[in-house]
């Protein structure tokens, strides 16, 4: 995993440099001479770096979420929450996503995968939204009760939280609740929906790591839900 981290995050991301520079200065130079079609092979050269960077990104985060070693700690996850909101500000407010939250738990986990887990969430219903419609997610959290976690499979001596994220968007059809999980798997186009299919992936083996478990829920054109369980403590 290190030397691929290594290989994703210096020799692949060389070359890229390279092909988005010099098509910079092909750009400059030339133009004026391609032509609105060479303009236009141009640009799908940039937009298509863009795209291969924005997944070498994205693999070099799943790879390091994959092997997580950081040590858990007491995170409150409502300042886990406010500081994903804040990192995600411009596109929130460009969007006019109004994010409606409850008082969430403090419990022992990795802040940082935490804090990728909600921004991938908020993101992902973010990019789903409805056209000409203003997204709504809502955020709240609950304990878990012995008959859910009889349904879980989980520890009945182990106290386990759930944390809802709902929002208004195109949602998705039930047959796909699982897929979605699973990496590079996107159920739009690339020009329909920007990304590299990874995110919910990551969302996934954070969650893993945590010994908690993931799902979704959707109804397609009346938006999603994405439920996370927790224990409040970590059993290893």
């Amino acid at each position: 995993m290190d030397e691929f981290a290594y290989v994703a995050s210096h020799d692949l991301q060389e070359p890229l440099r390279k092909i988005s520079t010099f098509n910079e200065r092909l750009k400059n130079k030339v133009g004026n001479v391609l032509g609105s079609d060479g303009i236009m092979y141009l640009e799908r050269i940039i937009s298509s770096t863009e795209n291969m960077r924005m997944l070498i990104d994205n693999l070099l985060e799943f790879s390091r979420t994959a092997r997580s070693s950081q040590a858990y700690t007491k995170c409150d996850l409502n300042v886990i929450l406010e500081e994903a909101i804040s990192d995600l500000e411009l596109k929130i407010e460009e969007t006019k996503t109004d994010i409606q939250a409850s008082v969430l738990p403090v419990i022992e986990a990795v802040p940082l995968e935490m804090k990728q887990l909600f921004s991938n969430l908020i993101n992902n219903s973010i990019k789903f939204r409805k056209p000409e419609v203003d997204p709504v997610i809502i955020v709240r959290s609950t304990s878990l009760n012995k008959e859910e976690k009889n349904r879980y499979h989980l520890p009945l001596d182990v106290n386990y939280i759930q944390i809802e994220i709902t929002d208004n968007g195109i949602g998705f059809e039930s047959e796909y609740a699982e897929r979605i999980f699973q990496i590079f798997q996107r159920l739009h186009g690339k020009s329909e929906y920007a990304g590299s299919g990874i995110g919910l992936a990551i969302c996934k083996k954070i969650v893993d790591n945590h010994e908690g478990i993931i799902f979704g829920e959707g109804t397609l054109g009346k938006g999603a839900s994405f439920k996370v369980i927790l224990p409040e403590k970590q059993i290893k």
